[in-house]
């Protein structure tokens, strides 16, 4: 019996009930979400998601960086063997509520109806446990770097580090889940594989009338914290030529940073998404302006000389205005595919159920590309309208969220039946030493 003989249409429902559950957490007036890593509305929503994991029968844990795990042992299959599925609940500020939210709700309903089946004699699934998995600070948007959460499992980021980090008020993320009670101790099984439906957050899928994308790859992106020091004085009486304006020359960083994506022989993306100006006053020269740089490609090599043309534009910069300009803090990742063969699995599981799909790469990160790291990680996108996300407007239709849901049953049932593939020696595993 196959996945989508067993998929309800009780589970669709519910997958639309616990979409409109989740976005009343940090509702905003234009249907939007705000609901920032570790503040009060991403508390309650977690409160929310693990509430139905105890009333579902689900083990609750929690990590040491707030990573939120819902355990099922299926009772049958190789004990060693634990498969993950998952996704976030934070938000951008008065962002949407598909992104993020959504993968895990899918998460949360798969599971519970694969449960059902494998109690039911349906599926015989290789693997012996599931997890559904909420992590933290994957948005970025209160706490830098993104993917946060991910990051300290997959050890690319010490758990020390991302504790002790701080959002624009001084606000530590150790400080932040220990406000909402989310600061845990427990410790789970290493993932043998990890599955992630998302939003795609562009118009491929909806151009060509697909209902489900499945990645290939992930672009490279370069992001930079970048400090202009200048020095402040009065608008009015200090001559122009012998000003220290921290504010022209983060402007014409600006500006450098989006031509960028014009001179380059690859595709290049590059944004300035955040400033922080001081004292940000009428009246006054700026002495500090920070900047928040990306730099997103699939080529590694545009990337590098896209950031050695910024470092040279920088020090210009710096001797035409004299400010100094530095660097405070810098992420690089890597171009990164995934697993091939989960990919021809998914499709295969998908066209048995009648879903068109197509391959896609994503420019956007997730927590699949910090599993991948680890483990062989699938991630597979749905429609969203006219591109939007990020934003109050961010929609994806009843029927591709029911189409989601069905190719993620589909495709995760034909995963936890197939064996997994001999993992490297040197793999990390999270559940040790944290």
């Amino acid at each position: 019996m196959t996945a989508v003989e067993y998929s309800q249409d009780k589970e669709h429902t519910e997958m639309l009930d616990l979409l409109e559950g989740f976005s009343r957490f940090g509702a905003t007036p234009g249907g939007g979400v705000s609901r920032l890593a570790c503040d009060e509305a991403e508390g309650e929503a977690r409160d929310f998601f693990i509430k139905w994991l105890a009333d579902n029968g689900f083990d609750v844990r929690i990590d040491q960086i707030g990573n939120i795990f819902g355990l099922v042992d299926f009772g049958v299959g190789d004990p060693s063997l634990t498969f993950y599925c998952g996704s976030h609940l934070d938000s951008q500020p008065n962002g949407g509520r598909f992104d993020g939210a959504l993968g895990v709700i899918t998460a949360m309903v798969v599971a519970k109806s694969l449960m059902n089946a494998v109690k039911r004699g349906e599926l015989a699934p290789v693997y012996r446990q599931l997890v559904v998995v909420s992590w933290t600070n994957e948005e970025g948007a209160r706490f830098q770097p993104s993917l946060l959460g991910s990051g300290v499992f997959t050890k690319s980021v010490p758990l020390s580090q991302a504790l002790a980090t701080v959002d624009a008020d001084g606000v530590s993320v150790e400080a932040a889940l220990s406000q909402i009670g989310y600061l845990g101790t427990d410790v789970v099984p290493r993932p043998d594989y990890y599955f992630e439906l998302h939003i795609e957050q562009g118009t491929r899928l909806e151009t060509a009338q697909n209902s489900i994308g499945i990645i290939e790859r992930c672009w490279g992106a370069i992001k930079l914290r970048i400090c202009v020091q200048g020095r402040a004085d009065h608008t009015g009486p200090t001559p122009m030529d012998v000003r220290k304006d921290a504010l022209l020359a983060a402007s014409r960083l600006v500006v450098c940073v989006n031509d960028l994506s014009k001179t380059s022989a690859s595709d290049l993306y590059t944004s300035v998404g955040r400033m922080e100006i001081t004292p940000n006053s009428p009246n006054t020269i700026a002495d500090t302006v920070r900047l928040w740089i990306e730099l997103r490609s699939a080529d590694q090599s545009a990337l590098q000389t896209a950031e050695q043309a910024l470092a040279t534009k920088i020090a210009g910069f710096s001797d035409t205005t004299g400010c100094l300009i530095e660097t405070e803090a810098r992420s690089d990742r890597p171009v990164i595919a995934f697993d091939p063969s989960g990919c021809a699995t998914i499709e295969g599981a998908a066209s048995d159920i009648g879903l068109e799909t197509m391959r896609l790469s994503t420019i956007a990160g997730h927590d699949a590309i910090n599993l991948q790291t680890i483990c062989p990680s699938s991630l597979i996108f749905v429609p969203s309208k006219d591109g939007i996300s990020h934003a109050p407007d961010e929609f994806t239709s009843d029927t591709d969220v029911i189409a989601g849901y069905d190719a993620s049953l589909a495709a995760i049932s034909a995963l936890l039946a197939t064996p997994p593939k001999p993992q490297r020696s040197d793999k990390k595993d999270p559940s040790k030493a944290r």
